[in-house]
This record gives C-alpha cells, structure tokens and sequence, in this order.
C-alpha cells in the first residue's frame, strides 16, 4: 500500500468518526496534543472552520482536559467528545470518566492507538488500550486499522451501538472509542464521504409507574436532580403542602420557599427535627448521592416506608432499604395523586430554631462556615454555584443561606477533589459560575488555571485555605496525634498568589468576612476570571461545625 493511500484511509476514518460524533449530537469536540492523534486534530480543525457548528477545545493535560469536557456536558446539557493520543495519555482521563459513569454523564473518549503490529514489541508509546477505561464505560468500541471497505456503513453502524449507550434515554454515560492509526499519519486529502442513514432513534425514557396510593403525611426528600426535575417536585409540594428536605445537590437548597427544609442535617441533629420528621408515614426520595451523613442514617433508621425515584437504573440507596423506582421525575411527580395535608407537627419550630442557630454559627471568627453563609447572600441572579468536595460542600449544605435559587453544581459521583477547576472552566464556558473548593482540591488541578483563565464567563473560584485536609478534623482519625498531621491533613504551607500571577488571573487574598464580601463584589464588577483566597485558620471551621452539631444534638 502507498503512502498516499494510508494517509486517505487515516483521513477517511477520522472524518467518519467525527461525522458520526457529530450526528449524535456531540458540538464540542476537546483535543489534547499528540502525534497518533494527527488525523482526528487536522478533522477536527477542518470541520470547526467559520460558519460550522462545531467548536474545538483544547489543553495540554489529558487529566484536566476531560474534567473540562464534564463542565461541558453540564452547561449544555448534551454529549462531549474528549480526543487524545496513545499511551498513559489515555489512562489521565480515567478519574473524569469515573465521575462520568457515576453522574451519568454522556462523555465520549476517542483515543488514537498504535497499530497490532507495534504491540508487545517495545515500540514507543504503546500501551494496551483496549478495555482501560473498563468498568466506568457504558460502552467500549475498539476498531481496528483503518480500511476502504469498512468505512462505510460498517463503520457507522459500529460506532451507532457504541455512542448509543452514551445517549440513551435513562443510563446516559460514558463510552470509550480506540482508533488505531498507522504511519504516515497524515499528508494526504480526505476523501468526500458516502451518504449514510441517520443514528437509529432511540426509545423514549421509562413512563411513570403506578405507585401505591399516598399516605399522608407525607416528606420528600430531594438528591441530586436536574432543574426540571427539582421544579416538578417543588410543584408536587405545593399541591400537597408536603416538606421538602433538600440536599445542596438538589437545585432546591438554596431556594427560599414554605415548603423547602434547608439544612436537613443539622435539622436531624435536632431531637426535635428528628422527632418531627418521624412524624410522616411515607417518605418519596428523589435523586441520590446525599451529601451528609445524618439524613441518609436517619432515612435508615427512621424513615417509614420509602421510595427512590431516579430517572437511571442505578440503586442508589447505600443502605439497600428503599424500593426503587426508575422513571422520569417530572412526569412522576405531576402523576402524583396528592390533596393537602396538615403540617407536620414541630417541624417548622424546629427548623426555626435550627436555622437560628446556625446563623449564629456563621458569625462566628472568620473560617469556612462564615465564607459559606457570606457567598450563599452575594451570589447573583444567574450565577451557578458549584460546590467543591470533601470540606466546603459540606460547609455549604449546613450554613448556606436560602435565596434566589441560583443553581447548585455538585461532581458528587465519584466524589473526588481532582478536576474541579477544569470542571468549573468548562462550564464557565456557557454559564457565569462560582467554584468553592479546598486548597488540597486547588493544587491537584493547578494545571487547569490555563483553562479557568479562558472562560468565556465570569469564573471565581474561591480557595477556603486551611492548610491541608480539614475534612479530617470531622473524622475519628483527629485525635491520632503526628499521624493524623502528616498523613491526613498533609499540612503545606502553600499560597496562591503566585499561581495565580503565573496563569495571568487576578487574585485576591481574604482574611475576614468583610474582606471576602468586599473581594467577591470586585470580581463580579470586574468580570473574567478571579481567584480569591480565604485564609481559614486550621481546625477553626471544623470546630465551629463540630459545636454546633453537639449543641442541636443537646436539644
């Protein structure tokens, strides 16, 4: 075979690939560097020339890069492509394809392979890719070199059944291509591509089943949902005056409304709240992946009977007690046969009491619940709220303040502090958002500064700095002395300023309340992208949290 006809055949199945991507719905196409990948980034610049409609992203860190991609998704509610060469390149999207498979989110990986002949045999950059991504993929499609007569109709049908499984209706997820390519990579026309059928369309997502009929009083209970979904449920209630205990993750937290219970877990912490929640005799969660511990242990315990209703297949009760049921919330909801029940008794005097408390918690001396309640008041309309793992989620769901219900950006699948800033970039591409995250959280993703500095939308993300892993001070490891100090909370030392200078994004440091207040109002007028740096006194935030629970629990 010549040089020229390999080049075509590299051309031709690149350009298929990406048509196909696009046919099922994919616009945003993320390239990271590498010489295997040649065909698919000369396809991809070709198709994202003025006046297409695909866009092309690009970073130096596979790792960061696909985090990126899940911002994406995100923001526009649709499937990304995440594209890199051979190689431990493709083992850097595993964490970002691991929170994908558990977020249920539509994240297609392309990675370019070496032919079967540069296996096994010491050739550079050659690793077995096949099946790497292996469990966290909804699907995986390993094609072989390409050839003139399976780049057709073979072709798409292939890659039909494998970004299919990225899209269906209710186990949206990720999906892994490899797509080896020999040399010469590229030098030579991509030919014009013969007319093939649509995508075969899809089955609709799963109808609403019957449950049994309603047993007032009722209590929903609300996880991570979408904002349709969350609607639905507020709507349903309203209908039926029926409280609403709301994780962070569930659109509904930060909504100020009747019927909305902010800060369940510190309501439970309650011997009141508890004892008013016990009150109801059916209990309807929707969405899970709750973000504390007493509300989950509570539901266990306590809890009367009790549904799960998500829109995926998935169990997602951890203590294997609730009756699942998959079905599409908002149609659910709106089939929801309620007439309106009386309040349960006690509740809303002990959330009174709660919420009053814990505003007195967050004027406390400047730490991690104070930059909470403070930057719940200060988000603006349109402004998503994307709450960073291990210590400021947690802060945020107790001490934030009900609102405007700004939206709420959780990455509660896998759960991991590793790609936030990218995550935040991607979605700062479509929409004005604030990231709070931990300082541990902010050096695992450094690189990604060079995607936060480009967002298209105001971006700031605030680092709540307490010198290490203050999560750990909340855990029984607290009080095992040097041990519990170097090798949990992993004391740095570390600032931002420099990072920041180094990336080109305006900085700020904070020490009190009033500093952050002022910094955050600063960075809205200014736009673009801030970081601003909270200097949390070590073991002070988790104290404030640690008293304030043991002052509920005493009633």
């Amino acid at each position: 075979m010549t040089g020229s006809a390999t080049e075509d055949l590299n051309a031709a199945r690149a350009g298929a690939l990406l048509d196909r991507l696009r046919a099922h719905g994919v616009r945003d196409l993320c390239l990271a560097p590498g010489s295997r990948s040649a065909p698919l980034a000369l396809a991809a610049a070709r198709r994202a020339e003025p006046g297409g409609d695909l866009a092309v992203h690009s970073h130096y860190d596979e790792r960061g890069l696909a985090f990126y991609a899940l911002g994406l998704i995100r923001a526009h509610r649709r499937p990304v492509a995440v594209i890199t060469t051979s190689g431990t390149a493709v083992a850097n999207l595993h964490p970002a394809v691991a929170e994908a498979w558990q977020s249920h989110l539509p994240l297609i990986a392309v990675s370019a392979d070496r032919p079967p002949e540069l296996h096994a045999c010491g050739a550079n950059q050659a690793i077995p890719q096949e099946g790497i991504l292996d469990p966290h993929v909804r699907a995986a499609l390993a094609l072989p070199v390409p050839e003139a007569q399976l780049d057709g109709a073979w072709l798409a049908g292939r890659l039909d059944g494998a970004l299919g499984a990225a899209t269906a209706a209710a186990d949206t997820g990720p999906v892994h291509i490899n797509a080896p390519f020999r040399e010469p990579l590229y030098g030579g026309q991509e030919p014009a591509a013969p007319p093939l059928p649509a995508p075969p369309v899809r089955s609709g997502a799963p109808r609403p089943p019957a449950l049994p009929a309603p047993e007032p009083p009722l209590l929903f209970v609300a996880g991570q949902l979408e904002a349709d979904e969350a609607e639905a449920v507020l709507a349903a209630a309203e209908s039926g005056g029926v409280p609403v205990l709301a994780d962070l993750g569930s659109q509904l937290r930060l909504r100020d409304h009747p019927c909305v219970v902010d800060s369940p877990e510190l309501l439970l912490a309650s011997p009141a709240g508890r004892a008013a929640c016990t009150e109801a005799r059916q209990v309807i969660q929707f969405g899970g992946r709750l973000t504390g511990r007493r509300l989950p242990a509570w539901l266990a315990e306590h809890a009367p009977r009790r549904w799960l209703v998500s829109r995926h297949s998935g169990y997602l009760d951890p203590d294997w007690q609730a009756s699942a049921v998959q079905a599409e919330i908002p149609a659910l909801c709106r089939s929801l046969p309620l007439t309106p029940q009386s309040p349960l008794p006690g509740l809303a005097e002990a959330a009174a009491t709660v919420r009053e408390r814990r505003r007195a918690a967050a004027e406390e001396a400047f730490a991690e619940p104070s930059a909470a309640a403070r930057l719940s008041r200060l988000l603006p309309p349109g402004m998503t709220l994307f709450a960073g793992n291990s210590l400021p989620i947690r802060a945020l769901d107790l001490f934030a303040e009900p609102g405007g219900g700004n939206r709420c950006l959780t990455q509660r699948g896998a759960s991991g502090i590793d790609g936030l800033l990218a995550t935040a970039a991607g979605h700062a591409a479509a929409h004005p958002t604030t990231l709070v995250l931990g300082d541990l959280a902010a050096l695992h993703d450094l690189n990604s500064l060079a995607l936060l500095a480009a967002a298209t939308q105001p971006c700031i993300a605030v680092i709540l700095n307490n010198d290490g892993g203050g999560i750990f001070d909340l855990l029984p490891a607290r009080h095992e002395g040097d041990a519990h100090r170097r090798l949990f909370r992993t004391p740095h030392g570390l600032g931002f300023a420099e990072a920041a200078a180094q990336f080109g994004v305006a900085y700020r440091r904070c020490t009190d309340a009033a500093e952050l207040e002022a910094a955050y109002t600063e960075a809205l007028a200014r736009g673009g992208c801030s970081i601003l740096e909270a200097a949390c006194p070590p073991e002070l935030g988790s104290g404030q949290i640690a008293a304030l629970f043991r002052t509920l629990e005493a009633g």
